[in-house]
């Protein structure tokens, strides 16, 4: 996938590897100030788990965070704080990775517009935008998530346009292989396990 967003419209790339309801993103992390680092995550929705990996100049770790389920509480706070309108297909499709996609629309209470192109066949999507993994917190996804997961769909295709019909995000999947995948890809082999400590604010990977 390629993710662009922010202000400076910055490019990432994302590897996304599903196999057995388990789910491993590996962002590709250009190497800032002369240091190079990596950092993947894999999701287990049956366990409810999620382990942070990180390969910090040759020092590889990783942590385990729960994920918690969300509470009535949370939903209702996210439904009220931003209600979006239900998705509604608007007939459109496009050849998207070589898959079919079907565009759905969805509206704020601002008239910010998400653009959904979603298509079957690859397994259900998994997203952490509602919560924060290194801490542990959990909380419901956005309304399209939710819709995507139900559904039985995966996006395709991610667009969010602002009030002036700006594009403000872009989520878009650039190629897609079938094939076997390594059991390895979602083991912690090789990995020594790092608990945060209390530093005071100071980084612990800092040297």
């Amino acid at each position: 996938m390629e993710m662009t967003g922010g202000k400076k419209k910055e490019k990432m790339g994302i590897e996304y590897i599903m196999k057995d309801g388990k789910v491993r993103m590996d962002p590709q992390m250009p190497e800032r100030n002369g240091r190079s680092g990596s950092m993947g995550m894999i999701m287990d929705m049956q366990t409810r788990e999620v382990i942070i990996l990180m390969d910090m100049e040759g020092r590889k770790m990783f942590m385990r965070r729960p994920i918690p389920q969300p509470t009535t509480e949370q939903t209702a706070k996210v439904n009220q704080e931003r209600p979006m309108s239900p998705p509604v297909a608007t007939g459109r499709t496009e050849m998207i990775a070589g898959y079919k996609a079907t565009e759905y629309r969805l509206t704020d209470s601002k008239g910010e517009i998400i653009e959904l192109w979603l298509a079957k066949g690859l397994g259900s999507f998994m997203a952490f935008s509602g919560g924060n993994p290194m801490m542990g917190r959990g909380a419901p996804p956005p309304g399209w998530e939710s819709f995507v997961r139900d559904g039985n769909f995966f996006p395709m295709r991610v667009v969010g346009h602002d009030t002036n019909g700006a594009e403000s995000m872009r989520m878009e999947v650039t190629s897609v292989d079938k094939g076997p995948v390594s059991d390895s890809l979602f083991s912690t082999e090789g990995y020594s396990e790092f608990q945060m400590p209390d530093m005071g604010g100071m980084n612990p990977f800092k040297h």
